[in-house]
This record gives C-alpha cells, structure tokens and sequence, in this order.
C-alpha cells in the first residue's frame, strides 16, 4: 500500500510538472517567447550551462593569434591572462549585495589589470584592439576575409 502511494505521487508530480512546463495541449500552445526558447533547452533535455572560461578563451584564441600574428609561448601567455580575467568576470556578476556603483569600480580595476598584463605581449596599440575586439560571426567573418586578401 505504500508504495502504490508512493508511485501515484511520483506520477502526479510528474504531469503537474510536464503541464506546469508545457502548458496544455503537450507543448502545442507556446507563446513566440516559449517557441524562440527551444533552440537553447529542448523538452528533452537540461538547460544548456553557459560556457566556461576556458571554453571562452579556447573560442577567442585562434581570432587573437591570427591577429596579432602570436607565437606559441605568447598564446599560451594570453590564453591564462584571458581565463583569470573571464572567470573574474563571472565571479564579480555572480556576486549579490554589491551596488552598481562598487561593481562599476571593481570591473574597472580588473579590466586594467587585465590591460597591464597584456602589454606584457602586446603593444598598446593591440591591447586597445584586443580590448575591443567584436566577436559576431560577421565581424569574425570580416577579419577573416581581410586576412585573407
């Protein structure tokens, strides 16, 4: 008897959270907001984590070594520097009960820290660059295309 109750509950929860997640009608009645969502966390599957800072890093590398013309100890230099400034990054944005003002302040000092350890490889100039670099596919696609010619 208990375990019929158990299962029961189990099942339960189960459709009010299938229905609480896909409204009624099995996910057929999505508003545009819910329908623009399914490329990022399908039904069948977990929420998609935001990328680490390695993985950030591991994605910019070869954009900054084409650029900058980097030889290895240099990409391996700017790979550390930019995990150590991303995972900052997202410590800073994680943490709650600091105002706007004091985080504005605390990002400022990473950046120029981050700023001072590139000049160790690069040149002022190509630390403002890299600095502001744009990393859409198009200006990804632009740079490549310049490269190229």
């Amino acid at each position: 008897m208990r375990i019929a109750v158990i299962v029961i509950t189990f099942i339960v929860l189960g459709i009010y959270d299938a229905s609480a997640q896909y409204g009624y009608g099995g996910g057929y009645n999505r508003n545009r907001m819910g329908s623009s969502m399914m490329g990022q966390a399908g039904p069948s599957g977990p929420k998609e984590e935001p990328p680490t800072a390695a993985e950030i890093a591991d994605e910019r590398i070869p954009e900054y070594v084409a650029e900058f013309k980097l030889d290895p100890f240099e990409t391996e230099v700017l790979r550390t520097y930019l995990e150590e400034h991303f995972n900052k990054i997202m410590a800073l944005q994680k943490e709650k009960g600091k105002d706007a003002e004091t985080m504005r302040k605390d990002f400022e000092r990473m950046q120029n820290d981050f700023k001072s350890n590139l000049r160790s490889i690069l040149t002022e100039e190509e630390v403002e660059k890299l600095i502001t670099m744009d990393f859409s596919q198009s200006a990804v696609r632009k740079r490549k295309k310049e490269r190229d010619n």
